[in-house]
């Protein structure tokens, strides 16, 4: 059995948040807060494996309730509205978050996805989450890499392209290393499009500061490699590096 905390300040989103776990007989919900330091206390007594944590709340934070515990032996699903930098913390620290109102859909794949978490890895996660909460920049932060039993911190600007492998992305870094990440491509595309990061292709993003030319229908990286250019992307991708 799951054991779940739901920390919320609004009594109606917990209401619903609750109902939809119903659905979920493996989740048993042991508890419930308004506030950070309920939470806390709930925390201490009940020992939850995972805990439905908002963003926004009055008195404080989520991301202010995790920097007072340091650490913390449970997973965590933000539960949030649309706030560009924290989702951007969220995901480059490849934790879990439901946009609000939460669809049943949403909440059914985010257990799954619990449930397929190593929990050896949750240090080091929690950790570097920390740190890119702590940016000022969403440029300084560092993506988490989890792939097997192995986790990995990488700058953005490290990267030069990103290829997609099904349901998985190759990341390539500069300097030849290659990372694989069991997210989509439309997902680092979401989150490195900001960081001047092009989709020259269905299957390729590459960072446009590793761009030297473009030659027949390729852009060429700095480390010398060639990545295709379908037709579709050719003005948009010229428009994008101003030739």
């Amino acid at each position: 059995m799951i054991k779940a905390l739901i920390v919320d300040d609004d009594a109606a989103n917990r209401d619903y948040l609750r109902s939809l776990m119903a659905k979920h007989p493996e989740v048993s919900v042991i508890g419930e807060a308004g506030t950070i330091f309920h939470a806390q206390e709930l925390i201490t007594s009940e020992a939850p494996d995972l805990l439905f944590l908002d963003v926004e709340m009055p008195g404080g934070s989520g991301f202010d309730l995790l920097h007072q515990l340091g650490t913390w032996p449970f997973d965590v699903i933000f539960c949030t509205g649309f706030q560009r930098y924290a989702i951007q913390a969220i995901r480059f620290s490849a934790l879990d978050y439901l946009l609000k109102p939460v669809q049943p859909d949403e909440l059914s794949a985010a257990l799954q996805r619990f449930k397929l978490r190593h929990p050896q890895q949750r240090d080091v996660v929690q950790q570097q989450f920390l740190s890119n909460v702590g940016q000022g920049d969403e440029k300084a932060m560092k993506l988490t890499l989890t792939h097997g039993d192995r986790t990995y911190f990488i700058a953005p600007s490290d990267i030069s392209h990103c290829t997609a492998d099904d349901n998985y992305t190759e990341l390539h870094t500069s300097d030849g290393h290659r990372f694989v990440s069991a997210r989509t491509l439309k997902d680092y595309e979401d989150m490195l499009h900001p960081m001047g990061f092009l989709r020259v292709h269905r299957s390729q993003l590459v960072n446009k500061a590793k761009i030297t030319h473009l030659e027949d229908g390729h852009v060429v990286l700095v480390n010398g490699i060639r990545v295709e250019i379908s037709r579709r992307k050719r003005e948009e991708v010229k428009k994008a590096l101003g030739s």
